[in-house]
Protein backbone atom coordinates (compact mmCIF):
# COMPACT_ATOMS: atom_id res chain seq x y z
CA UNK A 1 0.00 0.00 0.00
CA UNK A 2 2.65 2.55 0.46
CA UNK A 3 4.21 1.65 -2.86
CA UNK A 4 1.19 2.83 -4.15
CA UNK A 5 0.50 5.92 -2.33
CA UNK A 6 4.42 6.75 -3.61
CA UNK A 7 3.47 6.49 -7.20
CA UNK A 8 0.35 8.88 -7.03
CA UNK A 9 2.10 11.28 -4.54
CA UNK A 10 2.62 13.94 -6.97
CA UNK A 11 -0.59 13.79 -8.63
CA UNK A 12 -3.67 15.78 -7.82
CA UNK A 13 -7.15 14.90 -8.68
CA UNK A 14 -7.83 16.23 -11.85
CA UNK A 15 -4.82 17.48 -12.16
CA UNK A 16 -1.94 16.73 -15.06
CA UNK A 17 0.90 13.98 -14.52
CA UNK A 18 4.45 14.97 -14.57
CA UNK A 19 6.09 16.18 -18.01
CA UNK A 20 7.66 13.26 -20.16
CA UNK A 21 9.45 12.97 -23.33
CA UNK A 22 7.57 12.90 -26.29
CA UNK A 23 7.61 8.70 -27.04
CA UNK A 24 6.32 7.23 -30.22
CA UNK A 25 2.46 7.05 -29.22
CA UNK A 26 2.41 10.66 -28.65
CA UNK A 27 3.81 11.50 -32.11
CA UNK A 28 1.35 9.31 -34.02
CA UNK A 29 -1.17 11.29 -31.65
CA UNK A 30 0.30 14.56 -33.11
CA UNK A 31 0.13 13.14 -36.46
CA UNK A 32 -3.58 12.91 -36.21
CA UNK A 33 -4.30 16.46 -35.58
CA UNK A 34 -1.07 17.91 -37.42
CA UNK A 35 -4.10 18.76 -40.40
CA UNK A 36 -6.11 20.54 -37.85
CA UNK A 37 -3.37 22.39 -36.53
CA UNK A 38 -2.39 23.89 -39.85
CA UNK A 39 -6.37 24.41 -40.61
CA UNK A 40 -6.39 26.04 -37.06
CA UNK A 41 -3.33 28.49 -37.93
CA UNK A 42 -3.93 28.81 -41.41
CA UNK A 43 0.05 27.79 -42.21
CA UNK A 44 1.61 24.41 -43.17
CA UNK A 45 4.64 23.18 -40.37
CA UNK A 46 7.53 21.33 -42.15
CA UNK A 47 9.04 21.21 -38.66
CA UNK A 48 6.09 19.32 -36.68
CA UNK A 49 8.09 17.54 -34.06
CA UNK A 50 6.56 16.55 -30.57
CA UNK A 51 8.95 17.17 -27.61
CA UNK A 52 7.10 17.02 -24.13
CA UNK A 53 3.69 15.96 -22.82
CA UNK A 54 1.63 15.76 -20.02
CA UNK A 55 -1.70 13.75 -19.72
CA UNK A 56 -4.87 14.18 -17.38
CA UNK A 57 -7.12 11.49 -17.35
CA UNK A 58 -10.71 12.59 -17.22
CA UNK A 59 -13.77 10.69 -19.27
CA UNK A 60 -10.27 9.76 -21.76
CA UNK A 61 -7.38 11.46 -21.60
CA UNK A 62 -5.97 14.88 -22.23
CA UNK A 63 -2.66 15.43 -23.85
CA UNK A 64 -0.95 18.60 -23.43
CA UNK A 65 1.97 18.51 -25.90
CA UNK A 66 4.67 20.52 -26.77
CA UNK A 67 5.41 20.80 -29.88
CA UNK A 68 8.43 21.97 -32.37
CA UNK A 69 7.57 24.11 -35.45
CA UNK A 70 10.95 25.81 -36.32
CA UNK A 71 14.36 25.23 -37.40
CA UNK A 72 14.67 27.89 -34.97
CA UNK A 73 13.12 26.63 -32.08
CA UNK A 74 9.38 28.00 -31.89
CA UNK A 75 6.77 25.90 -30.30
CA UNK A 76 3.16 25.18 -30.15
CA UNK A 77 1.26 24.08 -27.51
CA UNK A 78 -1.53 21.72 -28.40
CA UNK A 79 -4.13 19.98 -25.75
CA UNK A 80 -5.30 16.91 -27.43
CA UNK A 81 -8.68 14.45 -26.17
CA UNK A 82 -8.54 10.85 -26.98
CA UNK A 83 -12.38 9.68 -26.10
CA UNK A 84 -12.67 5.99 -24.17
CA UNK A 85 -12.88 2.83 -26.40
CA UNK A 86 -16.58 2.55 -24.89
CA UNK A 87 -17.42 5.45 -26.70
CA UNK A 88 -15.97 4.89 -29.49
CA UNK A 89 -12.39 6.32 -29.10
CA UNK A 90 -11.73 8.92 -31.16
CA UNK A 91 -8.60 11.72 -31.41
CA UNK A 92 -9.73 15.52 -31.29
CA UNK A 93 -7.69 18.49 -31.31
CA UNK A 94 -9.33 21.14 -28.15
CA UNK A 95 -6.81 23.62 -28.13
CA UNK A 96 -3.73 25.16 -29.58
CA UNK A 97 -1.41 27.78 -27.94
CA UNK A 98 0.93 30.00 -29.98
CA UNK A 99 4.16 30.56 -28.75
CA UNK A 100 6.28 32.01 -30.56
CA UNK A 101 9.39 31.40 -28.22
CA UNK A 102 12.21 29.33 -28.27
CA UNK A 103 13.89 27.38 -25.53
CA UNK A 104 12.10 25.99 -22.34
CA UNK A 105 8.35 26.79 -21.93
CA UNK A 106 7.40 23.87 -20.26
CA UNK A 107 3.91 21.98 -21.26
CA UNK A 108 1.23 22.53 -18.83
CA UNK A 109 -2.35 22.23 -18.92
CA UNK A 110 -4.69 25.00 -20.84
CA UNK A 111 -8.12 25.72 -21.04
CA UNK A 112 -9.87 24.10 -24.31
CA UNK A 113 -10.14 26.80 -26.48
CA UNK A 114 -11.35 25.56 -29.88
CA UNK A 115 -14.63 24.90 -31.17
CA UNK A 116 -14.75 21.04 -32.40
CA UNK A 117 -16.87 18.69 -33.96
CA UNK A 118 -17.01 15.25 -32.08
CA UNK A 119 -20.00 13.07 -31.41
CA UNK A 120 -22.42 13.82 -28.46
CA UNK A 121 -22.97 10.98 -25.94
CA UNK A 122 -25.82 10.86 -23.93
Amino acid sequence: LGFIALMFADMKCGGTGDIKPADDEIKALCAQVKGAVEDHAKKSYAVFEPHSYKTQVVAGTNYFVKVKTSPEGEFLHLRIFEHLPCYGGGVYLHGVLHHHEVGDNEVDYFDQNMNFDEPKWD
